[in-house]
């Protein structure tokens, strides 16, 4: 019967069936330009899902920082002073962008081990490689030989090097601010224009 159907109607008016088809997709095709997608992290997870809320507790306890990792592997030693100079032109270029809260560089690692001084004087007034006195190798091996910061700001190698870029935080709106749907999916899209996740 089905075959029967698809002989009378489909095969034997080809012409029609191709103008349905036609119509069909350029409806779909014009209809496509109000479709959404909303692939944030709350509508992906099942609501009530204990992890979710326990994420959304440590946000709120903690807060929650946007960042980026650079990286850079000069041709020179890292400790070397040409290399130390390039590095802090690009993290001051790199803070002056508006949309950048801060930068972290190994020149911003506290050095506790980079002296002979007691301990308590080396907490209260710590250095680092971008300070005059110290001395840049040894400063540079406790980093590459500390387990907190070796692979975070420095390649096991110690060829290359991290810069953290801490991204600027946006005040999102609150969405009863909007009379409609319609307000709402605009603000969304004007954001996404200027590059802003929502």
């Amino acid at each position: 019967m089905i075959s029967k159907i698809y002989q009378n109607f489909i095969l034997s008016k080809p012409k029609i069936v191709l103008l349905l088809l036609i119509i069909i997709a350029i409806f779909f095709s014009y209809n496509s330009k109000d479709f959404r997608l909303d692939a944030s992290s709350e509508t992906l997870l099942i609501e009530g899902d204990p992890d979710l809320k326990y994420l959304q507790e440590i946000n709120e306890k903690f807060g929650a920082k946007e960042f980026l990792v650079l990286t850079l592997t000069p041709k020179d030693k890292i400790t070397s002073e040409n290399t130390i100079n390039n590095i802090l032109s690009l993290k001051y270029k790199i803070q002056s962008l508006d949309w950048v809260h801060n930068t972290i560089t190994i020149l911003d690692i506290p050095l506790l081990d980079s002296s002979d001084e007691p301990l308590m004087d080396r907490i209260k007034n710590f250095r680092t490689l971008k300070d005059e006195n110290v001395d840049k190798e040894r400063g540079f091996q406790e980093i590459l030989n500390s387990p907190v910061f070796r692979n975070f700001v420095i390649s096991e190698d110690s060829k290359t090097t991290g810069i953290i870029v801490n991204i600027k935080q946006k005040e999102k709106p609150q969405l009863n601010a909007f009379k409609n749907n319609q307000e709402i999916e605009e603000y969304k899209d004007s954001l996404k224009k200027r590059g802003i996740k929502i």
